[in-house]
């Protein structure tokens, strides 16, 4: 029974990442709405492609910290610090996503515009105004630990799977890459390192929207060859 539980959490950790490939996709490469100024900002909570981005972007962490977890769970007890520490700092990373496009989806889109729009006063306008404003400011604070977590947590299982074989070591060495791109993009952004600014802005555009997908699937695949040489008649 153990051993039947064990493959289904792998399966599902496997088939996650699949869908983690998707999302990724998804977000990379749909189009964002054009919005140039704050009331045509204000009103994207009545763009339907603006709202489904945030709602694949609620689901992305969710799918992708179960096959992180499906990883760690095949190599615990051969890297046990990498994936102990690695774990801990996705998890900061997908509870932290997770937690901002709550934000976005409900108090922003739900309530805060939809009532700026919509107040009969000037003075509860400026109030929604001021709210709509300090979203800003919360959301990035969130991105903050977004990018930071998941830098660390891409870095560290890096380290781990780029000592195994075959396809192990070529995503060990992709997540290497991400992970120190995050990290880059985190000094960039909070520590003023501006000269980072060209060589990470041409890694975003030209390689991470080709390489993190193609990552998700090589880990799907490296889940399922597992599951297949533990259990050969699954």
């Amino acid at each position: 029974m153990e051993s039947n539980n064990q493959t289904l959490f792998l399966k599902l950790a496997g088939i996650c990442s699949m869908l983690g490939a998707i999302t990724t996709s998804l977000l990379i490469f749909l189009p964002n709405p054009i919005a140039s100024d704050f009331e045509s900002q204000t009103l994207l909570f009545e763009n339907k492609l603006y709202l489904s981005k945030l709602w694949i972007l609620f689901i992305h962490p969710q799918v992708n910290i179960i096959a992180s977890l499906g990883i760690a769970y095949l190599l615990l007890r051969k890297y046990p610090a990498q994936m102990i520490i690695g774990s801990l700092f996705l998890l900061v990373w997908a509870y932290t996503e997770m937690s901002q496009q709550s934000l976005l989806i409900d108090t922003l889109n739900q309530i805060w515009r939809p009532n700026y729009v919509n107040a009969e006063s000037e003075i509860t306008k400026n109030m929604f105004k001021s709210l709509i404003n300090a979203a800003n400011g919360i959301s990035d604070s969130k991105y903050f630990l977004v990018i930071y977590g998941f830098g660390l947590g891409s870095l560290i299982y890096g380290t781990a799977l780029i000592q195994e074989n075959g396809l192990g070591k070529w995503i060990g060495g992709s997540l290497l890459f991400i992970g120190i791109l995050s990290l880059c993009s985190f000094l960039r952004y909070y520590l003023g390192i501006t000269f980072l600014n060209a060589p990470v802005n041409w890694t975003y555009e030209w390689v991470y929207p080709y390489l993190q997908p193609l990552v998700r699937i090589a880990i799907g695949i490296w889940i399922f060859k597992r599951i297949h040489l533990a259990h050969p008649s699954l």
